[in-house]
């Protein structure tokens, strides 16, 4: 498990939806979602909606995938969270998204739009290998989200503990 400290009281951690596969001329990160992409992103975003997982605040990828996917969620949540587009995100490691939970901590509820591996990785530091393997056996799929809660900090440690409340995928 690992650390966000100052943390937000709940994460939403969340893999871009299906992309496109490259063109020979295209850069992976200028990919754009695939028709499946977009249909999944709009109905996690619904999904979303119905259960009233909505951030204060979205931190997204810039890169073209991630901020299709954001947006549809976005669009669907019905009121405007504050979305911000971070470079870094691109290929990055957990510490990274860990990093920015913490600067943003202001926020009460933070959605964190990425790429895998790094998203993966991070749910996984967050709530540890028995809980991750029972939300995504698999592996994370695209369009998954990941809804953390703070459980408060576990005795005789300083690093606060999440629990993992929710897994949603498009069917």
């Amino acid at each position: 498990m690992s650390t966000i400290n100052p943390h937000p009281d709940r994460i939403y951690l969340l893999r871009h939806a299906q992309a496109v596969w490259p063109e020979p001329t295209m850069r992976d990160y200028d990919r754009p979602l695939s028709k499946r992409g977009v249909d999944d992103a709009a109905e996690l975003g619904a999904q979303m909606k119905a259960n009233g997982y909505v951030p204060e605040l979205i931190l997204s990828s810039s890169a073209m995938r991630c901020r299709q996917t954001a947006d549809a969620a976005y669009r669907a949540l019905g009121r405007a969270p504050t979305c911000r587009f971070v470079d870094d995100f691109y290929q990055a490691a957990p510490v990274t998204y860990l990093e920015a939970l913490a600067d943003n901590a202001d926020a009460r509820t933070v959605m964190v739009c990425g790429h895998n591996p790094g998203i993966e990785e991070t749910l996984l530091m967050l709530v540890g290998s028995d809980a991750f393997n029972r939300a995504c056996p698999y592996g994370y799929p695209t369009s998954g989200l990941a809804v953390l809660d703070h459980a408060g900090d576990c005795a005789g440690a300083d690093r606060p503990q999440w629990n993992l409340a929710a897994f949603l995928s498009p069917s």
